[in-house]
């Protein structure tokens, strides 16, 4: 018997995690061109996201609030 899973397709952009409230601010993973992730925060006064720059941890991230306010959940980098 043979069974196929099915794997997700990893895209450039595509959002994993978030955003999420995290300290002050919005954050959010997203998936790199390899599969892996990476951290970005929104910047409220240009409207954008931009990388975390290791000021963030996926833990802070996956623990955080969940946000569901429409101007986070748009991708506008």
């Amino acid at each position: 018997m043979r069974s196929t899973l099915m794997q997700p397709v990893r895209t450039l952009g595509r959002i994993v995690v978030g955003p999420r409230q995290v300290r002050n601010g919005y954050a959010r993973i997203v998936a790199a061109a390899n599969g892996a992730g990476r951290i970005e925060l929104y910047d409220v006064g240009s409207g954008a996201w931009t990388d975390a720059q290791d000021t963030c941890t996926f833990d802070e991230v996956w623990s955080g609030p969940a946000v569901f306010d429409a101007r986070y959940l748009t991708d506008v980098s």
